[in-house]
């Protein structure tokens, strides 16, 4: 039976899904994944802004579950996406809606037919054969295969942009006189035809390729400009949403210390660095070479490194807190995080601390439990991690 593209009625639980298991990622961050993180991640060409990329996501997942048209999806995107895809034209638009449902659809159906692979274990491609059927497509007609044929680890639809074949399946008894003997070796569309997966969305980073979780978390502490303020105000409000501790991650994730040479306050600090020296200077100075928590001869770039990786480790804990000077995120982590700039005393825990106000990194040092973090009375929590209680 022909698969068209179009607003479906049905319950499309499945594909949706999979696609709320994607994460939002800007065009220039995607595209420097490799091929196997890119599985989860959802762009659109053009987008290099988070929370444009975010709304087309938002109103392709609206069109999909509430089974809209083509224009009622046109509707939602606001002014500032279609300027971002340069006055945003039909064609490209209508390009970006059928394939992303495609996939969506596409998804649904493998996750269906996968489930039924004892009852069913034959599986075919059904294309419409039309004016508009794709040389791909074409070649591909009448397909039937076993289920577990290595065919299907590069052929399940949809196979290019707008593709409108559909996995179809059979049980022994209808397959038989049907199977190809020989599959034609046509393959799909770069970037397409590969199973889509059996995950779902998870707020736990250990659930996602590690290279696609930090490049989400990067992409989420620049897209939200107003992140700092936001967050800030959780010390009032106490009423974070679950999402709000990779927000604050990413900006942790992204930060840098300020440039500016300060006066050094520590006596020991001092009697290396003299009276000034910029702040990553004087942590790199008391937490390695007079500590050796990093490696004595750590680089600034590898101690920022360190703390930036802290903030995306899958077992950070976040708080948020208002201290004397000024609201701050801290980020405690397991000290791993920081690889090979751990120095010979190294201890368990890496704690880095984000100025909310100035937007900049504060500290970055270890502690051998909670007992060792200054935790101000008006902390909340944001993610904690059982190991610390």
């Amino acid at each position: 039976m022909p698969w068209n593209v179009e607003a479906n009625p049905t319950d499309p639980e499945q594909a949706i899904a999979w696609f709320r298991a994607r994460l939002p990622l800007p065009d220039p961050a995607y595209r420097a994944l490799s091929e196997e993180a890119r599985r989860r991640a959802f762009f659109v060409a053009g987008l290099a802004q988070l929370d444009l990329v975010q709304e087309a996501l938002d109103a392709l997942e609206a069109a999909l579950a509430k089974g809209e048209t083509f224009e009622q999806f046109k509707k939602r995107l606001s002014e500032r996406v279609q300027r971002a895809w340069g006055g945003a034209s039909a064609h490209r638009l209508r390009t970006i809606f059928d394939t992303n449902l495609q996939s969506a659809y596409g998804a649904g159906r493998w996750k269906a037919a996968d489930e039924l692979r004892q009852e069913r274990p034959y599986w075919g491609l059904s294309v419409v054969l039309d004016g508009r059927t794709s040389r791909i497509c074409l070649n591909l007609a009448g397909v039937v295969l076993p289920a577990d044929h290595p065919f299907w680890d590069m052929h399940i639809p949809p196979l290019h942009y707008r593709c409108r074949t559909a996995l179809v399946t059979y049980s022994a008894a209808q397959a038989e006189g049907r199977i190809t003997q020989r599959p034609p070796e046509q393959p799909p569309l770069e970037g397409f035809g590969r199973p889509p997966g059996r995950e779902a969305w998870s707020p736990q980073p250990r659930d996602y390729h590690p290279e696609l979780w930090r490049a989400y978390l990067r992409a989420l502490g620049q897209g939200m400009p107003d992140a700092d303020g936001y967050l800030a105000g959780l010390v009032a409000t106490r009423q974070p949403k679950p999402t709000d501790w990779m927000l604050a991650a990413g900006r942790v994730a992204v930060a840098s210390f300020p440039e500016r040479v300060e006066r050094v306050k520590d006596p020991e600090v001092s009697k290396v660095l003299g009276p000034r020296a910029q702040r990553i200077a004087q942590k790199i100075t008391k937490h390695a070479v007079l500590e050796g928590q990093f490696r004595p001869d750590v680089t600034p770039e590898e101690y920022l490194e360190a703390l930036r990786l802290a903030a995306m480790h899958p077992e950070a804990a976040i708080v948020v807190q208002a201290a004397p000077r000024g609201a701050s995120l801290l980020v405690i982590a397991p000290s791993e995080a920081a690889g090979e700039a751990l120095g010979p005393n190294a201890l368990p825990w890496l704690v880095v601390v984000y100025d909310l106000k100035y937007g900049t990194l504060v500290t970055g040092y270890q502690a051998s439990s909670l007992e060792e973090v200054t935790l101000w009375p008006n902390h909340l929590w944001l993610r904690t991690n059982p190991r610390l209680s």
